[in-house]
């Protein structure tokens, strides 16, 4: 019986070369999904890798500035320490003077004010404000006008004052809100009165409180601008007092005499409420801040403080030359500024 040839349909090619065909096909497929799969690979390794170097570069800096944090607060304490225990003569003066403080972990900068010195913008007359803006090199038309401004956000009626502001002012310069009409809550407050910019509050920001609760200043722990204010004397002689009231306090000797100042503005009982503020940089550069306002109080021959705000900050620093009469001369000063949160 004979074989049959193996049946060859029109149009088709033997069967093993169909075999062959795909099998080309399929390892060229093969090929490139291997390709995409290496790419892919590399792609997902790239990205792991920088968000393992982000995570560990955001570890790192909080724990760096954890660190600084800390060093500040440690800062804080020493100083601290210091008025809680030192007697009345002993006690740092409080005039805005920068101390300096070296750990083995990094430095620390501390600014020290006593509250008295400054002007409250809570209780201060127009007169002493003018003056104090008019310390800062702006004009006398635009000094009344701000100083009338913030009279007539802290009083409680709604009559405005010559060159003064209350809500229909603020509503036809565009602003949603009107004066308060109540005691200032915070310093920062002030950004809000009617002509207060943002510049030129920079410049008065270190020399106004709302801790003091008093009409005038005390000269003796006053910062030169607001000697400026309060006082016709040249820039020269009060740097000079400056200098020497820090001089004569480390060594323990007794003040040199206030320079001539207007009466209406000095008082001179000393507020025990204070400002402190710490920088600390580590060693290894990282930065961190802290301020805290605190009362002392004395009763039965002991000394303790009340905390009226404390908070750890993002704190700027930087030398600011002043404005004005401040300008002249060594009266650059280092002004460690709160960024409120």
């Amino acid at each position: 019986m004979s074989r049959q040839a193996p049946f060859k349909g029109p149009g088709f090619p033997p069967l093993p070369g169909v075999l062959q065909h795909f099998a080309r096909r399929q390892r060229g497929v093969a090929l490139i999904l291997v390709l995409w799969f290496v790419v892919l690979l590399g792609v997902l390794a790239l990205g792991l890798s920088k968000v393992s170097r982000n995570s560990a570069l955001i570890a790192r800096q909080l724990s760096g500035a954890t660190q600084a944090r800390h060093l500040a607060e440690g800062g804080v304490q020493l100083l601290l320490g210091n008025l809680l225990m030192a007697s009345d003569d002993e006690r740092l003066l409080g005039d805005g003077e920068e101390f300096a403080l070296s750990f083995k972990q990094g430095k620390v900068a501390l600014l020290l004010w006593n509250e008295s010195g400054k002007v409250d913008i809570n209780r201060a007359s127009e007169a002493l404000l003018a003056r104090l803006f008019e310390a800062h090199e702006l004009p006398p038309e635009q000094s009344e006008a701000l100083a009338a401004a913030i009279a007539d956000w802290r009083d409680e009626d709604d009559l405005a004052r010559l060159h003064g502001a209350e809500d229909e002012d603020y509503w036809a310069a565009g602003l949603a809100y009107g004066a308060a009409d109540s005691a200032f809550t915070s310093v920062s407050e002030l950004r809000k009165v009617l002509g207060m910019d943002e510049s030129f509050y920079q410049q008065i920001e270190a020399d106004v409180t709302i801790y003091s609760k008093s009409e005038g200043v005390n000269p003796k722990v006053a910062p030169l601008s607001v000697l400026l204010a309060v006082s016709d004397v040249e820039l020269s002689a009060l740097e000079h007092y400056i200098e020497e009231r820090r001089r004569t306090h480390r060594a323990g000797l007794p003040l040199p005499p206030v320079p001539l100042v207007e009466q209406s503005f000095i008082v001179n009982d000393e507020a025990a409420v204070f400002t402190l503020s710490a920088l600390a940089t580590t060693t290894q550069g990282s930065i961190g801040g802290h301020s805290v306002v605190f009362e002392l109080i004395e009763n039965a021959g002991k000394t303790r403080a009340t905390k009226l705000y404390s908070q750890p900050h993002a704190i700027s620093t930087a030398h600011q030359k002043g404005q004005g009469r401040t300008g002249q001369g060594q009266t650059g000063k280092r002004h460690m500024r709160v960024e409120e949160k």
